[in-house]
């Protein structure tokens, strides 16, 4: 952990166009000004943002390819004894990572830079304890992260309804898991669980694509607008908290920052921190001023359900996770809202001893709690179980049940997610049945 009183710098360099080139010169400016506190070397993974790509539902919120390019030109230049360079990730909504890999063009940086794209799901994992973890004790984690000698992350610079309207560098970290950890304890201790994971995988250097900004609803069909700016740092705190005011946002009303805070992991405010390069802040600020975030309690979404939210109001949760479903309709098939059916949606538990009843022909139960509120009367219940739901059981029942359908499903994306996904899962199972950890 760093010490108290150090001082984080944060470089922010101004980069119009998605050109390598221009991405590994403002790298190398900033680490002639911001010093590692290891060298570029032996074995190196590089962590990007690939949680979905698509080039019809999903462009704008994944690092592009780039980004990552400009990357490997920096290690390739002042890299020293460099053993191998992998590419490692786990995509979301339960899609095969090698389709993201696809989509978002990494195979070409395979065949230019001789770098290794790792699926996670497909690969060996190790098992790492963690000391000072409060919701994971232990994790699952990619083998090449583990025995990593340097890590780099490349965030996307984007808006997330799930973590307070940020993801960054902190929040990457989800992607390092394994699916089902990846799950557990995604709710309100979110941030809890952001931060332990923290401690398995601390990034050595962070390079965030803030070329276009991808904003508001949806954590994967989000819109893009032109930000202008790559995002160089060696501390994931101090990172988060420059690109959340970046944004317009207050970093001390992110949870997940504040929890890193409070851990030490980074400066505790911005007296703590220097912020240099060409790209002022304030641009940045003026650029979000009118952007929509998407960021509400979601009984406020407007759409024909009648939506009622109980106890625990789960911002990672099953009350950010619908939500975020509501926004992936919003963002691609707007006018399909005016479609959905008048249906009662109980989120978190609702009624209680007291309460009035809950009265409607179709009531919905998303997540555990929701199954626990009383005095519901109506005709038909359906469950999505699950604490909380993943995205994909909540597309795969709203489908079933309710005959609706968010852009994400389209057959190639079907066949991924339930046909190659498990398949894939199964690679990874037999890989790690063969594996026997050295005593």
């Amino acid at each position: 952990m760093d010490k108290v009183n150090k001082i984080f710098p944060v470089y922010l360099g101004a980069c119009s166009e998605y050109n390598p080139g221009s991405v590994a010169s403002i790298i190398e400016q900033a680490l002639s000004q911001i010093p590692l506190a290891k060298p570029i070397s032996g074995k190196i993974v590089i962590k990007p943002n690939l949680v979905m790509a698509h080039p019809k539902v999903a462009t704008e919120s994944f690092t592009r390819k780039e980004v990552v390019e400009g990357i490997l030109q920096v290690i390739r230049k002042q890299g020293q004894n460099i053993e191998k360079i992998d590419i490692v990730e786990k995509s979301g909504l339960g899609v095969t990572t090698a389709t993201a890999f696809r989509h978002a063009g990494y195979k070409q940086l395979v065949r230019k830079y001789k770098v290794k794209l790792r699926a996670m799901e497909e690969r060996r994992r190790s098992t790492v304890v963690l000391e000072k973890g409060q919701v994971h004790f232990h994790i699952s984690i990619a083998r090449e992260i583990a025995e990593r000698d340097f890590l780099v992350f490349a965030p996307k610079l984007k808006t997330n309804v799930l973590s307070h309207s940020y993801s960054g560098a902190l929040k990457l970290n989800i992607g390092t898991i394994d699916s089902k950890e990846r799950i557990y304890h995604h709710n309100y201790h979110l941030p809890v669980k952001i931060v332990d994971i923290l401690e398995a995988a601390n990034p050595d250097l962070i390079v965030t694509d803030g070329i276009r900004l991808a904003f508001g609803g949806n954590q994967m069909t989000q819109q893009g607008i032109d930000m202008g700016v790559v995002v160089v740092s060696t501390n994931a705190v101090a990172h988060d908290m420059v690109c959340a005011r970046l944004l317009g946002l207050d970093p001390f009303k992110i949870e997940h920052i504040v929890e890193a805070i409070r851990r030490g992991y980074g400066p505790a405010s911005f007296d703590d921190i220097r912020i240099m390069g060409d790209f002022p802040i304030e641009k940045g600020q003026e650029t979000c001023k009118k952007l929509d975030f998407g960021f509400f309690p979601v009984d406020r979404f407007p759409c024909n359900f009648d939506i009622r939210v109980g106890v625990p109001y789960c911002t990672g949760g099953c009350q950010g996770i619908f939500l975020d479903w509501l926004h992936m309709v919003r963002d691609r098939k707007p006018n399909r809202l005016k479609r959905f059916p008048r249906l009662t949606v109980l989120l978190g538990k609702v009624t209680g001893t007291g309460e009035a009843p809950v009265e409607a022909r179709k009531v919905l139960l998303v997540g555990d709690c929701a199954a626990a509120s009383r005095g519901i009367k109506t005709k038909k219940i359906v469950r999505i179980k699950g604490c909380p739901p993943s995205h994909k059981r909540i597309v795969w029942d709203m489908m079933v049940h309710f005959r609706l359908f968010a852009p994400l499903v389209l057959p190639s994306l079907i066949i991924d997610g339930f046909v190659l996904y498990p398949l894939k899962k199964i690679k990874g199972w037999l890989a790690n049945l063969r594996y026997k950890s050295p005593d």
